[in-house]
């Protein structure tokens, strides 16, 4: 009995042991009401403006244009979709893992003051609802530390350690002011069925070249180059190659290329022509040329020239189906 009553008084001990250090990480670690540590929004539909600044001197200035699916780069560019929707997923799914530890505070912190990137939050009104002051990641990579600053509140003094619920990585490369990298890289959008005609000119083989066109009901015509009516041998394959023009993107800005070299290209007969109507009147036209190497054309890429007349690098994976030659249909 004696042996059984003092495992009984161990147990309880523990108990109360557990319970007291539950209670005083609970001091700390319970962050679900501290308003410091309320990174997220709630309702990213509100957000209508976000501004980015960096160490560097790099800002970009990301607006919610109320008439296109875009948002607006710097009152001057279409932004990338696809870049601003992860912001957007990044505010609604961000969680607080916890407060950093106090043995790394100190450098967290002095970190944070020396390379921290800015990240203003704005739902209509001239003062951000929430700015985010983002690090670097953890050492095991799967947080990132960040400081809050809020209306009335200012800014924090505890840095935190964040991440997005269901994900484990950092999400600092989110965030980044090259002009280059946030403009919109399509050179056709055509959705649902807006698209009526595609038209694409081999310059050097006129005979490759041809015209689809499409009725609003769906009825697709194939011309050649010299615009005389074919007849259609596979309708299924024509219709599927003229579909491949709703949504096409280059893949950069970043051609690599000098100024004079840009002008080479502006100044040169293209390879390849394609424009492409649609039935509201919208138009793009789009130029390639053969990227050369020391072997003759180079095998993954080809430069693009924009109806703004700018100088792009385009995958071969991407556009040598869209430049097929008429024979193929």
């Amino acid at each position: 009995m004696k042996s059984n009553l003092r495992i009984l008084l161990v147990l309880i001990g523990v108990t109360i042991i557990t319970g007291i250090i539950w209670k005083t990480q609970d001091a700390r670690g319970d962050l679900s009401s501290n308003v410091q540590a309320d990174f997220s929004i709630s309702d990213t539909s509100l957000v209508n403006k976000i501004f980015i600044a960096d160490n560097q001197g790099g800002t970009a200035l990301l607006e919610r244009s109320l008439d296109t699916r875009f948002w607006t780069l710097n009152g001057e560019f279409l932004a990338r979709k696809d870049a601003t929707d992860l912001l957007l997923k990044t505010f609604s799914r961000i969680e607080v893992k916890g407060p950093v530890n106090e043995k790394m505070r100190g450098t967290v912190i002095r970190n944070l003051a020396g390379t921290a990137k800015k990240v203003e939050i704005y739902q209509g009104g001239d003062k951000p609802v929430k700015t985010w002051y983002v690090g670097t990641s953890t050492p095991s990579h799967t947080g990132t530390y960040m400081v809050l600053e809020s209306p009335g509140l200012g800014m924090s003094s505890e840095p935190f350690v964040v991440s997005l619920k269901g994900s484990i990585g950092f999400l600092s490369t989110r965030f980044f002011t090259d002009v280059n990298e946030w403009r919109y890289t399509g050179v056709f959008d055509f959705p649902g069925r807006s698209l009526a005609e595609v038209t694409v000119v081999h310059h050097d083989t006129p005979y490759h070249s041809y015209t689809i066109k499409s009725t609003p009901q769906g009825d697709i015509s194939l011309e050649n180059g010299a615009g005389a009516l074919l007849s259609i041998r596979d309708t299924l394959k024509v219709q599927d190659q003229f579909l491949r023009f709703r949504k096409v993107h280059f893949e950069s800005y970043n051609n690599h290329l000098t100024e004079s070299g840009q002008e080479s290209i502006r100044n040169t007969i293209p390879a390849f022509t394609m424009l492409v109507k649609g039935f509201d009147g919208k138009s793009s036209k789009f130029n390639l040329f053969w990227k050369q190497t020391e072997s003759g054309p180079d095998e993954e890429y080809m430069y693009g020239l924009t109806s703004a007349g700018e100088v792009v690098l385009v995958q071969r994976y991407v556009f040598d189906p869209l430049i097929a030659v008429l024979s193929d249909f």
